[in-house]
């Protein structure tokens, strides 16, 4: 085939092209005058040809849009491809939406022409339009539902959160979306949270479980829904709920000691009483088995006594544990206060007691509960200390905005077996030492002082080597 063949061929595929392209097809010159129309733009003005050619295009779009058109044809005049959208109605028509793209015809470097293309995306925008009108309908339920909202890819990667988990996890969008859940929280690793989110991802099966958050100190319920897509992830901060429950499990507890109590250390001594009246009531006043049996019954009267006065002083302690004031209270203040009250035993055994606190260290809480802790382990120090060497105390303190307060109280005394002590340890009438006197009760009040004030107490012991308790208050 000839050169001359060949070019008449390409005419005709282009020819083609041109004529049968569904979208509409225009070439203009640098006037804007139409000098070809393909088949499709002459049947949507519904004009024969020869009233489209020699005609500008601006004469078939409404005047608001026809500055518009005539810039992007300057800009195609200067060699460039120009590609915009803009909503047209050809004459009467009803307005559509079209990808506009114009591309210059170069003839010796010079732009003799402009090739403009019109594609309709109606349908492309109405079902983009309505497809944002879905995800913004989604977004407003997602962010009037209380519950935290968000979604995971199969990657682990954030796609969507709504404000009450920025809210609850002080955190911003920008730090979670496209960021993988295992990266903004990397202290989950190996915890609940994945093995459940892992759970539901492999199974393909809604979970639903509670869990504590370390990072934000947070109890909350989580409900999660595995799809296609990844994990639909629903929780709601349930803090208070899960420590109103553990408040009344504890009062359970102090109930079923309070019940021991009551049947027990009350009741032995009442009966004893009752018993030994009955028996005097047979006895000669003057006799000896008289004195004997009033001794006894005066010794369980005063058994009796102090058992009715340690269960005022927990009453008195559960009574006033929320209503007690809080206050910052010196802490080298108040252990100064319990070591000159109990200067005096301390002296007798030849024990000494090392302070080392941080200067100004202060904690929220009750001035007359954090002496009864500081005495009572020291009352206790002094009771139990070891037969074989001198006492010696340390008390350590330090403080950090993240973990609050702590306070370290050792000795080297005759400590206590803890593997046999087990959870017993802070309970009351509990007791480890038989050879000495006591009615198990100063342990208890310490663990009360403490949690009433809103922390924590840790012992470890080891018998002949001492004791030491770890305190951590706000």
């Amino acid at each position: 085939m000839d050169n001359s063949a060949q070019l008449v061929d390409s005419e005709q595929r282009f020819r083609s092209l041109f004529e049968n392209n569904p979208d509409l097809v225009l070439f203009q010159n640098k006037d804007g005058v139409i000098q070809d129309a393909n088949q499709a733009f002459l049947s949507l003005v519904e004009k024969p040809k020869a009233q489209v050619l020699n005609h500008t295009l601006e004469s078939f779009l409404p005047p608001r849009i026809a500055p518009l058109f005539r810039q992007k044809l300057e800009e195609a005049f200067q060699g460039i491809k120009v590609r915009f959208d803009a909503e047209v109605q050809f004459d009467s028509k009803v307005p559509r939406m079209y990808d506009v793209t114009k591309v210059a015809l170069m003839v010796n470097q010079q732009v003799v022409g402009i090739h403009a293309l019109f594609r309709d995306i109606t349908d492309i925008m109405t079902a983009q339009t309505l497809v944002h009108q879905q995800a913004q309908k989604l977004n407003t339920i997602f962010e009037s539902i209380t519950d935290a909202f968000f979604l995971l890819d199969r990657e682990w990667r954030f796609t969507y959160v709504n404000s009450e988990v920025v809210r609850l996890l002080g955190m911003r969008r920008e730090e979670l979306v496209h960021q993988s859940v295992w990266r903004a929280f990397p202290e989950e690793e190996g915890g609940p949270f994945r093995r459940h989110y892992q759970q539901a991802m492999a199974t393909g099966q809604s979970v639903h479980f509670e869990a504590f958050l370390e990072r934000m100190q947070l109890w909350l319920d989580v409900k999660v829904f595995p799809s296609d897509e990844g994990l639909s992830v629903y929780f709601s901060d349930v803090t208070d709920r899960v420590k109103v429950h553990e408040e009344l499990h504890q009062q359970n507890n102090d109930l079923q000691q309070f019940t021991y109590i009551v049947s027990h250390n009350l009741r032995a001594p009442l009966a004893n009483i009752m018993g030994l009246v009955n028996l005097l009531t047979s006895l000669p006043p003057e006799s000896e088995d008289f004195r004997v049996t009033r001794d006894h019954l005066q010794t369980n009267a005063y058994q009796l006594d102090n058992v009715l006065q340690d269960m005022n002083t927990i009453l008195a302690i559960r009574d006033t544990q929320d209503v007690a004031a809080a206050e910052l209270v010196s802490v080298a203040d108040v252990l100064e206060q319990a070591r000159r009250t109990l200067e005096e035993p301390m002296q007798q055994i030849g024990g000494t007691l090392e302070v080392s606190l941080p200067a100004g260290l202060q904690v929220k809480g009750n001035r007359a509960y954090l002496y009864s802790i500081f005495f009572n382990l020291l009352s206790n120090a002094i009771k139990y200390g070891a037969e074989t060497r001198p006492l010696q105390v340390v008390v350590q303190g330090s403080a950090s905005p993240e973990y609050g307060v702590r306070i370290t109280f050792s000795d080297n005394g005759s400590g206590f077996n803890q593997e046999k002590a087990g959870a017993d340890v802070f309970k009351l009438y509990k007791r480890f030492h038989a050879q000495q006197a006591g009615r198990g009760m100063g342990l208890y009040l310490v663990k009360t002082h403490v949690e009433a004030m809103g922390g924590r107490i840790e012992v470890s012991s080891q018998v002949d080597v001492g004791t030491r308790f770890i305190i951590h208050l706000r």
